[in-house]
C-alpha cells in the first residue's frame, strides 16, 4: 500500500507517537479508514504526521515543528489521543459485520520505556495467554490509560486512547479487577 495514498484525505486526528527516543505530536489523516486502530493496523513502513511538533519526555512542547514527519512504525512503543472523539472511536455502519461478544480487561503492559495501564476489550473467552500468543492485531487498542515512564517515574501521562505496539511489549499481566474494569460483556464488531 501506498503511504502518501493510504494517508490523506478523510478526517484528520491529533495524535502522539511516542517510542524508546521519540515524542512527538501531529495530526494523522484517517484516509479511507473509519477508526485509528484500522489506520494505524494496515498501514505499513512509515506513519505520516503532518505539523509534527517534538514534545520534552513529559509531553510538553518543543519550539521544533515540521510540516512533515515521517516515524518508522518499528520505532513507534505506542499511538495515543489525549481526547478522544467519535471520529478516532468509530465511523460508520458496521451492519455488515457480525456481532463478536467481548468483554472489558483491564492489563498491564510492560514496554521497554514504560509501565502502561488500561483497559482492553478481548473476547470475552480469550485468555490471558492467548492474548499475548496472537499477532494480529500489531497495534493494541487500550482505553482510559495511563503510561508511567521508566526513565523518569514522576513522568505519567494519561490518554483516552492508546493503541500500544504488541512487537515493543516485555511483559504484560491482567490486573485485578477494580470498580471501572468492572463492566457487562459488549457486543462490538
Amino acid at each position: 500500500m501506498d503511504a502518501v495514498a493510504a494517508t490523506t484525505g478523510g478526517p484528520e486526528l491529533d495524535i502522539e507517537l511516542v517510542g524508546p527516543h521519540l515524542r512527538v505530536g501531529g495530526r494523522i489523516s484517517l484516509g479511507r479508514f473509519h477508526r485509528l486502530s484500522d489506520r494505524i493496523n494496515h498501514g505499513r513502513g512509515f506513519i505520516r504526521l503532518q505539523d509534527a511538533r517534538l514534545l520534552k519526555r513529559n509531553g510538553d512542547p518543543t519550539p521544533l515543528v515540521t510540516r512533515e514527519l515521517y516515524v518508522n512504525q518499528d520505532e513507534v512503543t505506542f499511538v495515543a489521543m489525549t481526547h478522544v472523539t467519535d471520529v478516532g472511536l468509530h465511523l460508520g455502519d458496521d451492519a455488515d459485520r457480525p456481532l463478536i461478544q467481548k468483554t472489558v480487561r483491564r492489563h498491564i503492559v510492560f514496554t521497554p520505556g514504560h509501565v502502561i495501564s488500561g483497559l482492553v476489550h478481548v473476547y470475552q473467552e480469550m485468555s490471558l495467554s492467548g492474548f499475548v500468543d496472537t499477532n494480529d492485531p500489531r497495534f493494541i487498542p487500550m482505553t482510559h490509560v495511563s503510561a508511567r515512564s521508566l526513565a523518569d517515574r514522576r513522568v505519567v501521562s494519561h490518554f483516552d486512547l492508546l493503541l500500544v505496539n504488541r512487537t515493543q511489549m516485555t511483559a504484560v499481566a491482567e490486573a485485578a479487577p477494580s470498580a471501572d474494569a468492572e463492566a457487562p460483556a459488549v457486543e462490538t464488531a
